[in-house]
């Protein structure tokens, strides 16, 4: 495309775009159909069945907050084996230094040993 054509948008123009588009949709005349895909049912026509869907919405909105609560629960548990492996090695690096400090004063002590 030839530089002169191309046009440089700022952040208030591509985030406010789908707001503005949507709302020019939604003042315009349309018919019914337009409405519906646009603001979803709506009126007495769905009686029963909007219960159904409400009950089933309501379900999903349900299934939506324990799987939030599950994946908070997995980062958190995942946080506290990283603190778990951290101070097991820490504890493992002590270990090994007290062995080698013990091989070291145990070995002292017998050449004193042998001295006397």
């Amino acid at each position: 495309m030839p530089p002169k054509f191309k046009r440089h948008l700022n952040d208030d123009e591509v985030t406010g775009s789908v707001k503005s588009e949507r709302r020019n949709l939604l003042e315009e005349d349309s018919d019914e159909e337009e409405d519906f895909f646009l603001r979803g049912p709506s009126g007495p026509r769905f009686g029963p069945r909007n219960d159904k869907i409400r009950h089933v919405q309501n379900q999903v909105d349900e299934v939506i907050d324990v799987m939030q609560e599950n994946i908070t629960k997995v980062i958190e548990r995942g946080e506290r084996l990283d603190d778990l492996q951290d101070k097991s090695e820490s504890l493992s690096d002590n270990a090994t230094a007290f062995s080698n400090r013990a091989k070291q004063l145990r070995r002292q002590m017998w050449w004193r040993g042998c001295k006397v």
